[in-house]
């Protein structure tokens, strides 16, 4: 669906929010006590989130670092996201979310 009221992306400012990212995102992942699981990102000192299922913690990890690094939802689609190792998708059944396999993804870092 086209959204005629999309805020206007500017190149630069997308650049600067792109780099706020850090090279890689190490991400501690655990069940939680009370069911579901607890994931700390690791290299952004106090950015924690939890999660009731899978497929739940993908969103809220990407979520939580989106909010971490202040990025505005008008420029989340042309972030990195963090994907969990299949063998930890296996382990904890998180399925990658079709938004994320169907949207380019931009501006990736090499």
């Amino acid at each position: 669906m086209f959204n005629l009221f999309r805020e206007k992306i500017v190149s630069e400012v997308l650049i600067a929010y792109k780099w706020r990212f850090p090279e890689e995102l190490k991400v501690s992942i655990k069940s939680s006590k009370d069911g579901g699981y607890i994931a700390s990102i690791e290299n952004l000192p106090g950015c924690i989130t939890q999660a009731e299922t899978g497929r739940e913690l993908f969103e809220m990890v990407n979520d939580s670092v989106y909010t971490y690094l202040q990025i505005p939802k008008s420029y989340q689609i042309y972030m990195p996201a963090f994907f969990p190792p299949e063998a930890v998708r296996k382990e904890l059944n998180i399925k990658i979310p079709l938004k994320y396999l169907q949207e380019d993804m931009v501006l990736q870092r090499t």
